[in-house]
């Protein structure tokens, strides 16, 4: 039995009563924080490039979208998929050399789930099963060092979530699997500076090949099952033999994955928290800096320090200043936060930041890698003109796995990010219906998403089919 073969089984099996108490718990957390992400990236310039291919080429179709309108299932995974990882903010898996993005996954699962007329209880199992399978790959094969993005693994965690929702068979979920794995494939290099709108869309791309790969499976068609351990296949390409024992895997993803509290790339968040606590514990004018010294593990100096993946010398757009530790500190310390607000066109342009982030340097430190993932150390000290130091430490921050988020913060983090977006009355019903997901169906939960509008056009009642009666 090839590595797909055996996943292909795995996923065939799963079923809700496989769920821990502690992942269906978790899982309205994570469900709520990627529904934020997806409302919040409505109306984004790329984003909303997005939803034109969507609708002129994705068909009015049986498939329910966030924003409005249909789709086809494929193009719907796309947009959802788009919409949940664009802002940037949504949740992650991490490893000692390598990352992911678990939530990644949701879209497609929330697409399935309403495609097939599902429950609420085989959305929650497909995110599940998505954010585990990834993961799993994460953790025991090094993708990214070897040059491959981190969206390489959704080809098998797409699958394998979609082809369960679907009822598919093992031998058709292995194949789809197979095709996309063997044909969809990403470059680290998306993620070298300086960074283009594509760093946010490459996982919507990842959908839609999978998405493909899954219905022409279903219809026969068979691609390469030794796509991992073959020939020339990833095994070679990672120079490593990929072997995860998927008989005694459980299907507990979502209970390893972090949150973000910050609209910043999730190596960066410790170090975020650490100047946003100094922030709120000293009065700083930014004036009076002479230079800002962050100490952060390997992995964050690499991705956003200047480290591996380079630096961006001039910082004009979302994708570089999400990437950046320099302008990272410089606006949290200014601003005190880091949200969706902190990467308007404006706001990156403003002269106070732009002459902070000149005086921010980082460095990695040893002792802090060594402790990560199981902790996320950094260290910001501030000189200022009259000879002051400040330093302030931290080791992890809000939404870490050590540490994760409660319904209550993910509730919080939620009503920031659809603000304008959605009314009160809306929010409320959709945090009601996510948290009643074990007894609705998925498509009451979309139904109410469909409501959802980028900022400038009302979040309007009208139409809407569900109330909260109806989802109790």
């Amino acid at each position: 039995m090839t590595q797909v073969e055996a996943l292909a089984r795995y996923a065939a099996r799963a079923k809700f009563d496989d769920l821990s108490a502690e992942s269906r718990k978790q899982l309205p957390v994570h469900i709520l924080d990627s529904l934020g992400c997806c409302i919040a990236a409505l109306g984004a310039g790329p984003v909303q490039a997005c939803r034109e291919q969507v609708a002129e080429f994705g068909g009015t179709g049986p498939c329910t979208l966030i924003g409005g309108g249909g789709a086809n299932p494929i193009y719907a995974a796309f947009w959802h998929t788009a919409l949940v990882r664009y802002v940037d903010i949504m949740d992650n898996f991490l490893a000692q050399s390598e990352t992911c993005h678990t939530a990644d996954n949701f879209g497609v699962a929330l697409t399935i789930a309403d495609y097939v007329g599902g429950s609420g209880r085989e959305l929650m199992l497909g995110v599940a099963l998505g954010y585990t399978v990834q993961s799993r790959f994460v953790d025991h094969a090094n993708f990214m060092t070897r040059g491959l993005d981190h969206t390489a693994q959704l080809a098998f965690s797409h699958n394998a979530a979609a082809g369960r929702l679907l009822g598919l068979s093992e031998q058709q979920i292995g194949h789809a699997m197979a095709m996309a794995a063997v044909s969809d494939a990403s470059f680290a290099v998306v993620r070298a500076k300086p960074l283009s709108q594509w760093k946010g869309l490459a996982s919507a791309q990842s959908a839609l090949g999978a998405m493909n790969t899954l219905f022409l499976a279903r219809r026969g068609v068979e691609g390469p099952l030794q796509v991992i351990e073959g020939p020339l296949g990833i095994d070679h390409l990672l120079g490593m033999k990929i072997d995860i024992d998927w008989d005694k895997q459980g299907y507990e993803g979502v209970t390893e994955s972090t949150i973000k509290k910050y609209n910043s790339m999730i190596h960066t968040q410790s170090a975020v928290h650490c100047m946003v606590e100094l922030a709120r514990q000293k009065k700083i004018d930014p004036n009076k800096i002479v230079s800002i010294e962050a100490e952060v593990f390997q992995l964050a100096f690499d991705f956003a320090g200047g480290g591996l993946y380079g630096v961006d010398k001039v910082i004009r757009t979302k994708e570089q200043a999400d990437h950046s530790l320099p302008y990272l500190l410089a606006v949290a310390l200014i601003d005190g936060d880091v949200t969706p607000a902190q990467f308007k066109p404006d706001r990156i342009a403003k002269p106070d930041v732009q002459a902070l982030l000149k005086r921010v340097s980082t460095r990695p430190n040893h002792e802090f890698t060594a402790l990560y993932p199981r902790k996320m150390p950094a260290k910001i000290t501030i000189r200022l003109q009259d000879g002051t130091v400040i330093e302030h430490e931290v080791q992890d921050y809000p939404g870490l796995a050590s540490r994760p988020f409660t319904w209550e913060e993910s509730v919080e983090k939620f009503d920031g990010l659809v603000v304008g977006r959605v009314d009160a009355g809306l929010s409320r019903e959709i945090k009601d219906a996510v948290l009643s997901l074990e007894s609705i169906q998925a498509r009451d939960l979309v139904k109410l998403l469909s409501h959802a509008k980028a900022p400038g056009r009302e979040a309007s009642d009208a139409g809407r089919s569900l109330s909260r009666k109806e989802t109790a």
